[in-house]
């Protein structure tokens, strides 16, 4: 035995069965009660400070990033190389731990925004799973997508339901047995496959990037905490605690260049530095074009240091209403008023250009991001529920309403519009009227995106129109090869944008 610490804190490791950068934290005496600690493991994986592992056994290979508020729960998680998990995914037990969480991701997998995992899940070698879907007992061939909001409940730990490799498990599909699957799915879309290294790509450099940060705020190698050394980021840079907390920062990434609009240039050595920045003000809305289109737009020329990669900092007009365990990161505005509950995330971490209104609330475990060059904009006076996923290009009007465990991923809903419960907005259409619960609304002509099992009211509703402010924000990010790692912005080349 040996030990092996991460993120500064030792746990038991064994040596004998690590692949070469994987980490393993094993102590079957403790079973599902053991905490282990948290932070960069090695100089290319990270893991939030904020993660729950209550897991007998934890494995985690190099260069994967596991974000704020994931739980993995039970018997043990594999996590492979190049490997995402985004905010309030979860592994949970089966049937009142007749089946204890045991989980499996294969290299270059990402898993996007409140997925949950439940009993034995096998997910193979380049796959994905879209925001708020559910895995249950099911085994996941290679090169496969679980579409956004899909749920595969496999009733046995022991006799998993089966997904061919190469596979897309239609939007909102409800599989229950091996039976169901064949009516549920088509062959993966070839450019889902070719976004998918796109999106490998970008988690490399996001764990990276949030392994330094912790390690600059730490003052670890290659950073030091002696004072008067070129490598200590300083006294007023942030601790731990003040970096990954409820008002976090974003690391640099060439990704994420500048401090408002983008895109702007790529970051070159004399734009990196310890520096913080805070975001624009006002944050750039999906009117407001990228500087190379607009040069009064609301964004540093390209040619400026400020368009460089930079650590980002919210503007908060209202911190006292932020959860102690929630965390508002990097590029993001905050009117007088704002209520983020507990859990929730609300990151400006790949593009800078998150707003909110004025007294709008925001429930448990929710995410608000966006694609590279696009923006996500909430109006004034809205309600949003919980374990909701607010994803740019998206624009909400003012008091509008989203149920719980809604997902809202390119359109523009106009004022005064109710979201209901459970449902999936999907792609730049826009909504101007009332939208049931267990609804799916998609672009015309992406009707076929839909699984046949999906809720029935989603036949009920006739298909909006597509906005033109939010099919712009779409083509820059398609034209930019922008991406979040969540693995659905693929679907541009779907739609009119291509």
């Amino acid at each position: 035995m040996f030990k092996l610490s991460l993120g500064g804190v030792a746990v038991a490791a064994t040596a004998s069965v690590l692949p070469s950068g994987s980490s393993w934290a094993d102590d079957e005496k403790h079973g599902s009660e053991t905490r282990f600690s948290v932070g960069p493991v090695g100089f290319t994986t990270f893991i939030h400070p904020s993660v729950d592992l209550g897991v007998s056994k934890f494995s985690i290979g190099a260069a994967s990033l596991i974000d704020a508020f994931v739980s993995l729960e039970g018997k043990q998680a594999e996590i492979g190389n190049a490997v995402n998990l985004q905010d309030n995914d979860r592994l949970l037990d089966f049937d009142h731990g007749a089946g204890r969480g045991d989980l499996k991701l294969g290299d270059g997998t990402f898993t996007a925004h409140g997925v949950t995992f439940v009993g034995k899940v096998r997910i193979g070698e380049a796959c994905g799973s879209g925001i708020n879907a559910i895995v249950q007992n099911t085994r996941i061939g290679d090169g496969s997508f679980v579409g956004l909001v899909a749920q595969i409940l496999g009733p046995d730990p022991e006799d998993l339901i089966e997904i061919p490799e190469a596979s897309l498990v239609l939007f909102g599909a409800r599989i229950r047995n091996q039976t169901e699957v064949e009516a549920n799915i088509i062959p993966v879309p070839a450019p889902f496959s070719l976004f998918f290294a796109d999106v490998d790509e970008e988690n490399l450099v996001l764990a990276r990037g949030f392994n330094l940060l912790y390690r600059a705020a730490a003052r670890m190698t290659p950073f030091s905490d002696i004072v008067g050394d070129p490598r200590n980021p300083g006294d007023d840079f942030p601790s731990v605690a003040e970096a990954f907390g409820r008002i976090g920062i974003a690391p640099p990434s060439i990704y994420r260049r500048g401090t408002g609009v983008l895109p702007a240039r790529q970051a070159t050595l004399g734009d990196l530095g310890l520096a913080r920045f805070e975001v624009l003000s006002p944050v750039p809305t999906p009117s407001t074009e990228p500087p190379e289109f607009d040069p009064l737009g609301n964004a540093p020329a390209a040619d400026s240091p400020e368009a460089g990669a930079r650590f980002v900092a919210p503007r908060i007009a209202s911190p006292e209403l932020i959860h102690p365990n929630a965390s508002v990161l990097g590029g993001v505005e905050l009117a007088p008023g704002v209520v983020v509950g507990a859990g929730s995330y609300v990151l400006g971490d790949v593009a800078p250009t998150v707003s909110v209104g004025a007294r709008t609330r925001i429930g448990r475990n929710t995410s608000l991001h966006e694609l590279t060059f696009t923006s996500c904009r909430v109006g004034e006076d809205c309600v949003i529920g919980d374990r909701v996923v607010i994803h740019g290009p998206v624009e909400l009007g003012d008091r509008v309403t989203v149920g719980d465990g809604a997902v809202l991923f390119g359109p523009k809903i106009l004022d005064d519009v109710t979201i209901g419960a459970r449902s999936l907005v999907f792609g730049p259409v826009e909504i101007v009227e009332d939208v049931p619960p267990d609804t799916i609304i998609v672009p015309p002509g992406q009707e076929f995106l839909i699984a046949p099992s999906a809720p029935q009211n989603t036949a009920k509703l006739d298909v909006p129109e597509e906005s033109p402010t939010m099919l712009a924000q779409w083509r820059r990010a398609q034209h930019g090869g922008g991406g979040c790692g969540c693995g659905v912005g693929n679907l541009i080349h779907m739609t009119k944008a291509g």
